[in-house]
């Protein structure tokens, strides 16, 4: 019997991955920040500066904000509430984009909910994360969180194809939308919405927080902030936790940036239709869930800091052959080759970090994860909108995301192996 309940545990926790992955693939990078581009913003070269500086700054602000949730999490004990509220948020935000039709809202508007809604996305990924610790085992945590980021993925594919089938291939759609205010288009943000909402209620339902020693009327703000400069004090003792956080601050980075503008790049490089990115959206996200779940069972054998290397090096050079090309058929071929390897990287990031850091402070040190993987987030998606700008080249602009992922490359080198450390067991 208790075995059934953790594993009901478990299955909830990975489609959580399944639910907020719609978030990122359809409202950030598929088809609301291409919609954004192409259709509301008055020119693509102002409109990719826009959504970038957006989706930058929204990361940034998360970034700041993360330890300090993790620590108040940590003191509250009570995780559930606070992924209940920021889930709730930016889902209802992704259903308020239905009513974003051209000339009909400020385009500031616009941008102010994208912020929002990016913000509390981010910041409940504090609280996913840090669950792992609870309901899983060290040496599971590369198999669920391999399996909970495969299902994100397929999860994509599922809400692409239910867009895709119902609303754009048919010739005589069983609903009728009208297409000159692109109702064809918008109606899969309120989709993604209530998609986010229904599979995120089985991990509302079945986790339980630790027996509370706090409520949240009794937290103490002056703690929360004592506790942060306490923990900034002692980093030396976490040093090779430092050298993984600041090597992932890069590779992350320029993964974050790919994320952002990949319909960008795809629309104005290869004059990919929104059909054409819906089916990009699939084929990418069906071979990042596969590389996630075959790495999850090769990754206690070789090593999370391995997994995380590997994958660095076929990121790097597939990138470069990227630019290379000029042909739209080998361009998707290789986008399909490259996300092969963001599951893993991700799945193993998390892993290594869970393995690393105290019982008693996993919310407070998953908060410092969040920190590193957005703080510089801004970077990339404005290195990427000002560089295409300045040079009118999408190319050149994301050229300049391949050097992130190297400086990370050689960062991470630094780091010891997960198979042979001990870090403050």
């Amino acid at each position: 019997m208790e075995n059934n309940k953790k594993f009901k545990v478990k299955l909830a926790w990975s489609f959580y991955d399944w639910a907020n992955s719609a978030w990122s693939a359809i409202i950030i990078t598929f088809v609301f920040s291409r919609y954004f581009v192409d259709v509301i913003a008055s020119d693509k070269d102002i409109g990719t500066l826009y959504w970038t500086w957006t989706i930058g700054l929204s990361s940034l602000l998360a970034a700041l904000l993360s330890p300090i949730f993790g620590i108040i999490s940590d003191q509250t004990q009570n995780s559930k509430i606070w992924l209940i509220f920021s889930t709730t948020i930016y889902s209802l935000i992704a259903i308020s984009l239905w009513f974003v039709q051209p000339n009909n809202i400020e385009i500031f508007i616009i941008i102010l909910l994208i912020f929002i809604g990016n913000l509390f996305y981010e910041i409940s990924q504090i609280f996913y994360n840090g669950q792992l610790k609870l309901i899983s085992t060290e040496d599971n945590y590369a198999k669920l969180s391999g399996f909970a980021w495969g299902l994100g993925y397929m999860g994509t594919v599922l809400i692409f194809l239910i867009y895709y089938g119902i609303f754009l291939f048919p010739k005589d759609p069983f609903f009728e939308l009208n297409t000159s205010t692109y109702e064809n288009i918008r109606i899969s943000f309120p989709i993604t919405g209530f998609w986010i909402i229904l599979f995120s209620l089985p991990l509302f339902f079945t986790f339980k927080d630790p027996k509370q020693k706090t409520s949240y009327s009794k937290l103490d703000i002056k703690k929360t902030f004592n506790q942060l400069i306490l923990t900034l004090k002692n980093i030396k003792k976490y040093k090779n936790l430092v050298w993984f956080l600041i090597a992932r601050i890069f590779y992350m980075d320029g993964i974050n940036a790919i994320f952002a503008v990949a319909a960008i790049y795809a629309t104005i490089v290869f004059g990919m239709t929104t059909t054409d990115i819906i089916l990009l959206g699939i084929g990418t996200n069906m071979s990042a869930g596969l590389g996630s779940w075959i790495f999850s069972f090769i990754e206690k054998k070789f090593g999370s800091k391995n997994v995380i290397v590997f994958s660095l090096i076929f990121i790097f050079i597939i990138g470069v052959i990227i630019l290379l090309t000029n042909q739209k058929n080998f361009f998707i071929i290789l986008a399909i080759m490259l996300s092969s390897f963001f599951g893993p990287i991700q799945s193993a990031s998390r892993v290594y970090f869970a393995k690393s850091i105290p019982d008693e402070k996993k919310y407070e040190f998953f908060g410092f994860y969040s920190f590193s993987g957005k703080v510089t987030s801004f970077i990339g998606p404005i290195l990427f909108g000002t560089i295409a700008y300045i040079s009118s080249s999408q190319k050149i602009g994301m050229a300049s995301l391949l050097v992130l992922f190297i400086i990370g490359f050689i960062i991470l080198l630094k780091v010891k192996n997960d198979q042979t450390f001990s870090f403050n067991k």
